[in-house]
């Protein structure tokens, strides 16, 4: 059974919800009748402040893996689908937390949630792709070293926080990713649960879209009726703890 709390309403329509399910996933809800659109965001508790500093860097190189395919989706298939619907969908990692997320015409609603949840409960990361990445992440450093002001706010916070994992930088520039796919599988399994998740969505649609996500989760290891969170170590990519 959820457990539903109305956290405002205001006389424009627009009202805010939050939705706690028995599995612990967190989902809060603003409908916004006078627009046509919606945003939902998947907020996972996990960022830089959580590694060491031998696997600097793998919060944020997780989050390019997981857009590399289910076993219902490829990688590509991943962002035509919302492509094709006109929305867009991205991610970040912050020191704190890396989001997910996702902007769409409100028809399209059911689609980007079930997208999303997809991707976080159900990667199929292989090495191959793990390998293909890494090129990427390595490409994405140098384009983060080429700014000026990103640089200078890296420059800054360690030299204010100093050698401590909020003063490090997110992509961990010196660092040559050697351990970041087993670094990165053992931050999934231990990171990405329903407890460690908040969902938000704002929009126009009704509260009922939660029963989408719930929806979504059956047969995941997120399953929304699951108390008792069980992770599952995908037989693709074997979930390791980091060396």
């Amino acid at each position: 059974m959820h457990k539903v709390n109305l956290l405002e309403d205001s006389q424009n329509g627009s009202r805010v919800q939050k939705t706690l399910l028995p599995n612990g996933l967190r989902i809060i809800t603003e409908e916004v009748p006078t627009v046509r659109s919606a945003t939902i965001g998947y907020w996972v508790g996990i960022g830089s402040v959580d590694e060491t500093p031998e696997v600097g860097g793998a919060a944020h190189f997780l989050e390019h893996l997981l857009f590399k395919g289910t076993p219902k989706r490829t990688a590509m298939q991943i962002s035509s689908e919302i492509e094709a619907v006109g929305g867009d969908m991205n991610a970040f990692t912050s020191q704190e937390y890396t989001c997910f997320h996702a902007k769409v015409l409100d028809n399209s609603v059911p689609l980007a949630i079930d997208v999303l949840s997809d991707m976080l409960t159900d990667s199929n990361v292989t090495p191959l792709d793990v390998e293909q990445e890494r090129n990427v992440v390595l490409e994405e450093i140098s384009m983060h070293e080429d700014e000026p002001g990103e640089l200078s706010y890296d420059r800054f916070s360690q030299k204010l926080l100093g050698d401590q994992p909020i003063g490090r930088p997110i992509v961990a520039p010196e660092k040559p990713l050697q351990h970041d796919s087993r670094s990165s599988s053992w931050f999934y399994q231990n990171y990405y649960s329903p407890e460690n998740t908040v969902i938000s969505m704002a929009g126009n649609f009704k509260h009922e879209a939660v029963d989408l996500v719930v929806k979504s989760l059956n047969n995941t290891r997120w399953n929304s009726q699951n108390d008792q969170n069980q992770f599952v170590t995908n037989p693709h990519y074997p979930l390791m703890a980091p060396a």
